[in-house]
């Protein structure tokens, strides 16, 4: 997010002249970043996940990327190169991704860390797309896992479903309060208050989420998160990281 949204503020594309119109579809046009999103979700999927083969995989997650990326074209909102540069980002990210796992390296502190730099240098670069979100995901995302990185976790779906379910209302409350007062209501005007508000509020908000599974152990034996443990499927639904490797 740091990186799509980044790049686009510093080069500052217009999109094509064939869109909707500029009012009702604002934004800069390079990098597409459902391009860069689908490349990087449905690319990590395909060499990750132990389903099918190998090939099905990635044919199957080749072809939504496709869809994606040519649709974005179609409707006009990107040049054919916002989209290749896209998912050529996107992959890049995977591949780094699985190098860093595979040599020992991958360490989610870090990420968040550079995600930071990002949003940063973009800003002094005069970049103000998404800015109080990446800079607020950002840092909640690095305070947050240097919180909870050592901390046990709940086994309870239940417990994760309902706090998850407080979290996504609050995430719903923020972006409808930065729509009226933020710095969205202010036409784009970074003014103090609403700019280190809304940075607040996404700091907070993403710790929140990373702090989840941490704080879910608090309510696990409520008797509403018991029935629902026991009703739902989720049972026996745990991952251990620790056996999870790649391969067919």
């Amino acid at each position: 997010m740091a990186l799509s949204a980044g790049l686009k503020g510093v080069v500052q594309l217009p999109r094509p002249e064939v869109a909707f119109a500029p009012e009702g579809y604002p934004g800069y046009s390079f990098p597409s970043a459902h391009a860069m999103g689908s490349a990087a979700f449905y690319g990590a999927l395909a060499v990750t996940v132990e389903w099918s083969t190998r090939l099905r995989r990635y044919l199957l997650a080749g072809s939504v990327i496709v869809i994606v990326a040519f649709s974005r074209v179609v409707m006009g909102v990107h040049y054919l190169g916002d989209v290749v540069v896209g998912v050529a980002l996107g992959l890049a990210l995977v591949a780094i991704g699985l190098w860093t796992r595979d040599e020992g390296l991958f360490e989610p502190g870090p990420m968040f860390a550079l995600a930071v730099v990002i949003a940063v240098v973009a800003a002094l670069l005069g970049s103000r797309v998404f800015l109080t979100l990446t800079l607020g995901a950002s840092i909640g995302g690095l305070v947050g896992w240097h919180y909870i990185e050592d901390r046990p976790t709940t086994q309870s779906g239940a417990a994760v479903l309902v706090l998850g379910s407080v979290t996504l209302v609050g995430i719903a409350v923020l972006r409808l309060v930065s729509i009226l007062v933020g710095v969205a209501a202010t036409g784009g005007a970074f003014t103090p208050v609403a700019f280190f508000g809304e940075i607040v509020g996404y700091t907070v908000l993403t710790a929140a989420v990373l702090l989840l599974p941490w704080v879910a152990m608090t309510i696990e034996d409520r008797p509403l998160v018991r029935r629902l443990q026991s009703q739902l499927p989720f049972s026996n639904r745990t991952v251990n990281v620790e056996t999870t490797k790649r391969g067919d």
